[in-house]
């Protein structure tokens, strides 16, 4: 999924061009009081799964995501040191059945850049 879709929820985040990103865009400015929450559907049954964010950051940043309500993960990357050299970045969640929502944010500084975010 691409974190630019206009279907994804972006409170305070901006779209951002970006040569090097899938599409030529990634979401940026999240941190503080603006998130990104991104749709997951079609999952088949409850259980854990692979979520690979890829990102670009110039510095460490911590990134923070939840699934729906639940208990928040805190991640914290170094990235490729550019804004130009996507990284990625893999974590294992608990997802619902069907459909739900995956908030990214950090509510205590900036996160990174999020170019494209997969279930597998």
């Amino acid at each position: 999924m691409h974190a630019a879709d206009p279907a994804n929820i972006r409170v305070g985040a901006r779209v951002i061009e970006c040569p090097t990103c899938v599409d030529g865009s990634r979401v940026g400015y999240i941190g503080g009081p603006n998130t990104l929450a991104v749709r997951v559907t079609g999952v088949p049954q409850a259980g854990e799964r692979t979520l690979t964010v890829v990102y670009e950051t110039e510095q460490p940043r911590t990134l923070k995501l939840a699934v729906d309500d639940g208990p928040v993960r805190e991640l914290t990357l170094a990235g490729a040191r550019s804004w130009l050299i996507p990284a990625r970045t893999s974590v294992r969640l608990r997802l619902p059945k069907g459909a739900c929502w995956i908030r990214f944010f950090n509510d205590t500084g900036s996160a990174p850049d999020i170019n494209t975010v997969t279930v597998s």
